[in-house]
């Protein structure tokens, strides 16, 4: 794992290992606290690095990315079914999950399996769930050679699966040319059945999650702006168009005259503000901060009106960083860098 994504879990992975192994110590590690009141329920521990969510089947079933070592073993993520407390892989599952979606009955899977070829990227879609596994998965698209990774996933209202590719996970890239490896800084689009695949909007650094608006098919993004070779990057969101451009890695908004004619982010925050996941529940917005607004070392949930403004925070004091965000049935679902996973009503 490379780009902003695994650089942030790999450079927390042995603080928070700390942290997890002290608290362990003494108990399991406390919940985060709501900033409206509502109190925060545990739904399940023992995982790695909570990436995504998905639910169906009555399920609440958890993409995880796995851990990282300096010995360069392979990640140990794969996809969880979270019930009664507890987290059980799924047989079959990938090494490594970016992202989850249920769709008419399934559930597609964007992540990276280790091969006898070493690593390759795939889309999956898993079905006939018998409440122990799905009785078929298979792989509706392999990515090209050189390909870097796959993020998060989701469908818009077209029925169209859309996914964005990640800046390196194996070769590291930062901000090189579009021409480092196949479609680098682009989301793509496939049918559901992992045909027709197009580049639906190009020039994003770092599309790491998205979340559509109920009948919409323009996505809400998180971006991730670049790591090295310039002063205060800024992260965003962005609200996504069919054949955007925001013109990556000539505009990375460290200076505006290199992004005239781009897209418009639809926000800038400030550096190392690293949203994540992304979830929409009524007319707000969720998103995870990894380590916090300034890189406090500890996690966030925050949100902001569809329409845009400042963020608000809703889960603080977290223990350790946050990534993946889910939402179902009234609930906000997020996963910390411990392996626990926890619930709130907003």
């Amino acid at each position: 794992m490379r780009g902003r994504t695994a650089a942030l879990i790999a450079a927390t992975a042995v603080s928070t290992g700390a942290v997890a192994t002290s608290a362990l110590a003494a108990g399991p590690p406390p919940p985060p606290k709501a900033t409206n009141g509502h109190t925060v329920q545990l739904v399940a521990s023992g995982l790695h690095t909570p990436t995504s969510f998905a639910f169906g089947a009555g399920q609440v079933f958890e993409g995880d990315g796995g851990s990282e070592s300096n010995n360069k073993k392979p990640p140990n993520g794969g996809v969880f079914v979270l019930k009664n407390g507890t987290a059980t892989e799924i047989a079959g599952s990938p090494q490594f999950v970016a992202g989850l979606a249920w769709h008419h009955g399934a559930l597609y899977v964007s992540g990276g399996a280790i091969t006898a070829k070493g690593p390759q990227w795939r889309l999956w879609k898993w079905s006939g769930w018998n409440g122990k596994t799905f009785t078929k998965q298979k792989a509706i698209y392999t990515a090209p050679k050189g390909f870097q990774g796959f993020n998060g996933i989701a469908f818009g209202a077209n029925g169209r699966l859309y996914v964005g590719v990640d800046a390196g996970l194996l070769n590291g890239n930062d901000h090189g040319p579009s021409t480092t490896s196949p479609f680098v800084y682009d989301i793509l689009t496939f049918n559901a059945n992992g045909k027709d695949r197009q580049v639906f909007a190009t020039g994003i650094r770092q599309p790491w999650q998205m979340a559509f608006p109920k009948g919409s098919s323009s996505p809400f993004v998180s971006d991730l702006g670049q790591d090295s070779g310039v002063q205060n990057p800024p992260d965003f969101i962005l609200r996504v168009q069919k054949g955007d451009n925001y013109g990556f890695p000539d505009c990375n908004w460290t200076s505006t005259s290199n992004c005239a004619g781009f897209a418009l982010p639809f926000q800038v925050f400030g550096p190392h503000t690293d949203l994540m996941g992304m979830v929409i529940m009524g007319k707000r917005l969720y998103t995870t901060s990894f380590t916090g607004i300034g890189a406090k070392g500890q996690g966030e949930v925050l949100s902001l009106p569809l329409s845009g403004g400042n963020l608000k925070p809703l889960l603080k004091r977290f223990v350790a960083p946050t990534v993946g965000l889910g939402g179902h049935d009234g609930w906000l679902y997020v996963g910390e860098l411990t392996g626990q996973v926890f619930r709130v009503r907003p």
